[in-house]
């Protein structure tokens, strides 16, 4: 392991643990105090804070973003919830696992959907196969391979939906059937698209039903209670829920605000109860011991499309090395971050557990792509580009990268557009969309370059390897190779902690050689908040931000 590698690894480590004692700001927002029938002084316990875009939709098994996910994990609960990165009870109130790790068997407790009707097993069987149905056309269906028959239901294999090992034993009672053992799984079934769905409300509104809050019912801490589009959504505590004792919010307000500067003054007027510092301000704010700091699980890239019309050079193996050792990521952060993301050119997040008790990538060290890049190799690798593809002048390779249109990434697709364009000499242009077109097009592979990431949604470097398997759907590349393949499909079947291991390290090698994306940074999130408010979860696994059991002190 580089001396470079370490020192990343020892900031990463670092970022995680550091928490700051807040000091006060001004305002009180929604904090203001009221008095109660008995002269007791309480706190208004209602939470404001913002989202950088519109929320794509609330179907639960169409949920492919994080402004989704926050959402969701508020409204709607699965079999089980996962809090802190620690598994605990959701719908389920028990469950049993067979001896050979395969057969999960959950007893669901008395709960109700908002409207009174109650959450069956029927529910939850239901959901799964409809993210599984090859006619949801699910991003997230990859989350269900590992269920029995999943993969082959979801790729038309087999039509039966009856052969998904998904059972809904009495409406009480369900029984999940997994091909191979994954001591993770339990853990992964907290994600939106594992949540139960009403089938009678889908048939009732058909893809409508999880567009306007009126539409749908909820199970979970709170009911949404209003969507205005593009505007705000607003969360009401739900009376129904099984632990509403320990939910303290009564109300929710998610203000949509696409410009970070805009978010953070409300903040500094205590119209927010917390924010992130735009990266844009880090270098004022990164001395401000109220500021705290986290790494929020994502490692960022360039998604390559192999396939993109007309631009040939992305399926060049040479030109996509050219990509990668022209870009200094150093420079990158350091301009376009002001320092706050870290630089990074491999694919799995450095907090990942190790099989030996330590960190994955201490113990899989790569060497990946000089964070500084290397311009000999870059030119040597664009040479043997063009000579193969008979282009004499490197302007005459043209890549758009396509962006959100959000102000904070606004200058990580300047920077990136400068550095190619320099180091390269080839024409780089910049197409920036919204945050839900972006993932549309990253769905359809309509894009050659597009700016995107990964949070993990369990602590295992599965979460991230797998995405690039052939079959998998959020592998848009056009990428495709049977080595890496049979590597992550020899990890998912081995039970020996060290073999398994060895085979993500494989598979992370070859992908890293083959490169079809460029790695950019890891996620490094600054924030305020108010020093009464409590309780809000942040960790690298999961929901970005959980609220569910905050409180204003």
């Amino acid at each position: 392991m580089s001396k470079k590698f370490k020192s990343i690894l020892a900031l990463l480590t670092a970022c995680i643990l550091a928490c700051t004692v807040l000091a006060g700001c001004g305002g009180s927002g929604t904090t203001e105090k009221t008095e109660n029938a008995g002269d007791a002084t309480t706190v208004k316990q209602e939470l404001t804070f913002s989202q950088s875009s519109e929320i794509p939709s609330l179907d639960q098994q169409l949920i492919n973003s994080m402004p989704s996910t926050e959402v969701s994990n508020a409204i709607f609960e699965g079999l089980v919830r996962l809090h802190d990165g620690k598994v605990q009870p959701g719908m389920a109130e028990t469950w049993d696992i067979s001896e050979d790790g395969k057969t999960y068997t959950f007893h669901l407790r008395d709960a109700k959907w908002s409207d009174g009707k109650p959450v069956t097993a029927n529910d939850f069987e239901y959901g799964i196969k409809r993210l599984l149905d090859p006619k949801t056309g699910a991003a997230y269906a990859f989350a269900g391979y590992m269920i029995v028959n999943g993969e082959a239901y979801n790729t038309g294999k087999i039509t039966d939906a009856s052969q998904v090992g998904v059972k809904a034993i009495d409406e009480k009672t369900l029984e999940i059937k997994i091909a191979n053992p994954a001591p993770y799984f339990l853990g992964y079934l907290s994600l939106a698209c594992f949540m139960p769905t009403r089938q009678d409300i889908v048939e009732k509104y058909g893809k409508d039903f999880a567009l306007e809050a009126a539409n749908n019912v909820y199970n979970g801490p709170f009911i949404l209670e209003e969507w205005k589009h593009e505007s705000n959504v607003t969360l009401k505590k739900n009376p129904d829920y099984w632990n509403k004792d320990a939910v303290k919010l009564e109300k929710v307000t998610i203000l949509q605000i696409t410009d970070p500067n805009t978010a953070l003054s409300m903040y500094e007027n205590g119209e927010l109860d917390w924010v992130y510092v735009p990266n844009t301000l880090w270098d004022k704010y990164k001395d401000n011991p109220s500021v705290k700091l986290m790494m929020n699980g994502a490692v960022d890239w360039l998604r390559l499309n192999l396939n993109a019309e007309d631009r040939p050079w992305l399926a060049n193996l040479d030109f996509r090395k050219a990509l990668n050792y022209a870009l200094n990521r150093e420079e990158y952060v350091n301009a376009a971050t002001k320092g706050l993301y870290l630089p990074y050119s491999r694919l799995v997040l450095p907090l990942v557990a190790g099989a030996k008790g330590g960190k994955y990538t201490e113990e899989c060290p790569i060497d990946g792509y000089p964070l500084s890049g290397d311009m000999e190799k870059a030119k040597e690798h664009l040479d043997k580009a063009m000579a193969a593809l008979n282009i004499m002048d490197p302007k005459d390779i043209s890549l758009e990268l396509k962006f959100s249109d959000a102000a904070g990434d606004k200058p990580l697709a300047e920077v990136l557009q400068d550095q190619l364009t320099r180091n390269l000499g080839i024409t780089v242009t910049v197409n920036p969309v919204t945050y839900k077109q972006k993932l549309a097009d990253d769905v359809a592979g309509q894009y050659e370059a597009v700016y995107n990431g990964w949070m993990p949604d369990y602590d295992d470097p599965m979460t991230y390897l797998e995405l690039f398997e052939s079959n998998n759907t959020q592998n848009s590349t056009g990428w495709k190779n049977p080595e890496y393949d049979r590597l992550i499909e020899a990890a998912r079947v081995e039970t020996d902690p060290v073999k398994r291991q060895q085979y993500f390290w494989d598979a992370e090698k070859l992908l890293i050689e083959e490169c079809p994306f460029v790695p950019l940074q890891c996620r490094q999130v600054a924030y305020l908040e108010k020093e009464n408010l409590k309780g809000i979860s942040r960790y690298f696994v999961g929901s970005d931000v959980d609220f569910i059991y905050a409180y204003f002190e």
